[in-house]
């Protein structure tokens, strides 16, 4: 990329987040799409990844290195281990992905449903792991009634689900999506299993109007019962074991190259999700290091 052009695209951005928090969403959304067409043009390399017709999120087709857009370095390591590319992958200079996000994040804040779901594809192409833009995409297609793409959207973005926060809203989608359906005795497992997550609003008002619709109160499911209506319908019943294992071997990664607030960001992931005492000490020891600048822990 040319750097003048850069250092041009970061002024034009710290224009944007101006004009943004001063409410002007639509004047925001003229200017962030203008950055993103001017960045394309920039990018040649091969993207990480595509979707085909089915939604399916694959690795790019084509020959050469592979360019991908992180928010973490994690995802680096979830790319290499749920993609395999045979090809080196490189890291692109500047984060288009979570351009494009914040672009569908803004659009859905309009309202602009298509052109959201536009701009979560392009992002997941340049970063196919990235969780929020799965989230926002299946939102889309909440919103404009696409009850078969959102459940497709969301049981992919499951897999990258990796906080209690995450998996909590992976549940509530499935909530919504049994609501949909008419299933309401599957509707309220899933509102119920993501409070036990990490309890929201969202849930608890989704509850309140399944009660009152249904002139009945909440069943009292134990994790038991709930996890066995999870199996019958192919509900995941907790977090992709692989998925936390990735983040937690990143963890010990980190540490290894000194790299510590990224250590203390994926051992903070993992304990967020397992609970496991035997990451506090851990996790308070890098808290100081971190706030000391040290160098050994």
């Amino acid at each position: 990329m040319d750097y003048n052009k850069l250092e041009g695209l970061k002024e034009e951005l710290r224009t944007y987040e101006e004009v943004f928090n001063s409410g002007d969403f639509s004047k925001a959304q003229e200017m962030l799409s203008h950055t993103l067409e001017v960045v394309e043009e920039e990018i040649t390399q091969r993207k990480a990844g595509e979707i085909d017709n089915d939604l399916n999120v694959l690795i790019s087709r084509g020959e050469g290195e592979i360019y991908i857009s992180l928010n973490h370095v994690m995802e680096y390591y979830l790319y290499a281990c749920y993609f395999e590319p045979e090809e080196k992958v490189n890291i692109l200079e500047i984060p288009i992905g979570s351009y494009y996000r914040t672009y569908g994040d803004l659009c859905l804040k309009l309202e602009k449903y298509k052109t959201a779901e536009d701009a979560y594809k392009k992002s997941l192409c340049y970063n196919p792991v990235d969780l929020d833009s799965y989230l926002g995409l299946a939102e889309c297609y909440k919103h404009l009634n696409m009850l078969g793409r959102f459940l497709d959207v969301t049981k992919q973005a499951y897999r990258y689900c990796c906080t209690r926060a995450t998996m909590a809203r992976y549940y509530r989608n499935m909530g919504f999506y049994y609501l949909s359906k008419y299933n309401t005795d599957m509707a309220r497992a899933c509102y119920l299993y993501s409070n036990i997550y990490y309890h929201t609003e969202n849930a608890d008002s989704e509850l309140e109007y399944l009660k009152s619709a249904l002139s009945d109160e909440t069943p009292d499911y134990s994790i038991s019962d709930m996890q066995q209506m999870f199996d019958k319908e192919g509900v995941e019943p907790g977090p992709d074991s692989k998925t936390i294992g990735i983040i937690y071997r990143v963890a010990e990664l980190m540490m290894e190259d000194k790299e510590y607030v990224l250590a203390r960001d994926c051992y903070s992931i993992v304990y967020d999700i397992t609970r496991e005492p035997q990451f506090e000490p851990l996790l308070k020891e890098l808290d100081m290091v971190v706030e000391n600048g040290g160098d050994n822990v």
